[in-house]
C-alpha cells in the first residue's frame, strides 16, 4: 500500500486558519478554567452574530459584564466539558449587542495541547426556525379558535374572551353586553336549498356581522346558527345600546339572493350585561335564556333585553317587548 500522504504540520494549521477564520457558523477558542475563561480567537461570523468587535471581549472572561453568553446553565456545561470533553447542541441564548436575545445551539469539544486545555466551540444561529415556529405556534392556535366556515371566532375563542373580561371586570369602569343570536328559519333553507346555501348563507351573515359593529367588538359564530356579540359600553351611552343592537340587526339580516332564491331570515336575540355576581356560565346562560324568550315570540326578528345589573336600569323594549 503508497504511503499516504501527509501535510506538513505548518500547513495543516494555515489550513485549519482559515477555514476558522471564513467559516460562515460562528466559532470561538476559549481557554478552559471555568472561573476565568477568556477568549482566545473568535471568527467574523461569531462578532457578526453577537455585534460584538474583538477588541470589546480580546483577552476578558466569558462571564464578563457584557459577555455574549451568560447563561445560567453554563456551569454545567463547563461540567461536560470536564468529565465529557465536550456536548453537543445545547440551547444557549446569547445577547446581541442590541440587546437582541437570539436563541443558538452551541457544540463544543475540550483539547488538551501540551498540558493546556483549549474550548472550541461551534454556534449555531436557530432564530429564524425559532420564529417560524413561533409563527406555525401561532397559527395553529388561531386556527383551534376560528371557524372555518365564516371566518369568525368559535366557541372555544368566545369561552376564553368571556373568562378574560370576567377576570379583568374590576379594572374596567365600562359595562359589557352579551347579545345571544339564533337564526329564524335557517333550518328550511338547508332543507329545500342544500347546505351548500346554507354555507352561502351563513358567510353572507358573518360578513354583515362584521360591517355591523366596532372593530372592537367581538364576535363570534358559537354553534351552528348561533352567533354572539360583546360589545364593551361606557356607562353615560347604555341607552344607545338599543339603537345599535336594533340597527345592525336590521341590517344583518336583510335578505339575501342566493342561486336566484331570495332568501329572508330573522332571529331571535337575547341581551344582557354582566353583573357583579356573574360567572362565565351565569352571564351565558341568562343571555341564552333571554333568547328563547325572543323566540317564543313567533316573529321574524325579537329582541329581549331584561336585568338590573349595577343599579341600572334596562329594559324588555328592545325591537319587542313581551310580558315575562
Amino acid at each position: 500500500m503508497a504511503d499516504e500522504e501527509i501535510l506538513p504540520p505548518d500547513v495543516l494549521t494555515s489550513i485549519l486558519m482559515r477555514m476558522f477564520e471564513f467559516a460562515p457558523i460562528a466559532m470561538a477558542i476559549s481557554t478552559s478554567d471555568t472561573e476565568t475563561s477568556s477568549y482566545l480567537k473568535v471568527n467574523d461570523a461569531y462578532l457578526r452574530l453577537t455585534g460584538l468587535k474583538w477588541d470589546d471581549i480580546r483577552g476578558k472572561t466569558l462571564t464578563s459584564e457584557g459577555s455574549a453568553i451568560s447563561s445560567p446553565a453554563r456551569d454545567r456545561r463547563h461540567r461536560m466539558l470536564a468529565e465529557d470533553g465536550g456536548y453537543v447542541l445545547e440551547e444557549v441564548d446569547i445577547k446581541h449587542s442590541d440587546g437582541m436575545i437570539l436563541p443558538t445551539l452551541i457544540s463544543a469539544q475540550r483539547t488538551v495541547i501540551d498540558g493546556v486545555s483549549f474550548d472550541v466551540e461551534v454556534i449555531l444561529d436557530v432564530s429564524a426556525r425559532v420564529r417560524h415556529q413561533h409563527e406555525i405556534e401561532l397559527a395553529l392556535r388561531a386556527s383551534a379558535r376560528t371557524d372555518a366556515l365564516s371566518g369568525l371566532p368559535n366557541r372555544a375563542c368566545f369561552d376564553e374572551t368571556v373568562a378574560e373580561y370576567i377576570e379583568k371586570r374590576h379594572e374596567t369602569e365600562k359595562l359589557l353586553a352579551l347579545a345571544f343570536i339564533d337564526f329564524n328559519g335557517f333550518k328550511a333553507v338547508n332543507d329545500t336549498m342544500g347546505h351548500g346555501a346554507g354555507d352561502e348563507v351563513l358567510r353572507t351573515i358573518a360578513s354583515r356581522f362584521r360591517d355591523s359593529f366596532r372593530a372592537n367588538d367581538f364576535i363570534a359564530r358559537v354553534g351552528g346558527d348561533e352567533f354572539v356579540v360583546l360589545l364593551e359600553i361606557d356607562p353615560a351611552h347604555l341607552g344607545d345600546v338599543e339603537v345599535t343592537l336594533t340597527d345592525a340587526t336590521d341590517r344583518i339580516f336583510k335578505p339575501i339572493a342566493i342561486d336566484g332564491v331570495v332568501v329572508e331570515l330573522g332571529a331571535a336575540v337575547g341581551v344582557t350585561l354582566l353583573q357583579p355576581d356573574d360567572t362565565a356560565t351565569s352571564f351565558v346562560k341568562r343571555a341564552d335564556s333571554y333568547m328563547y324568550l325572543a323566540k317564543q315570540t313567533g316573529d321574524r326578528l325579537a329582541m329581549v333585553w331584561l336585568g338590573q345589573p349595577g343599579g341600572l336600569q334596562t329594559s324588555s323594549r328592545i325591537v319587542k317587548s313581551i310580558a315575562v
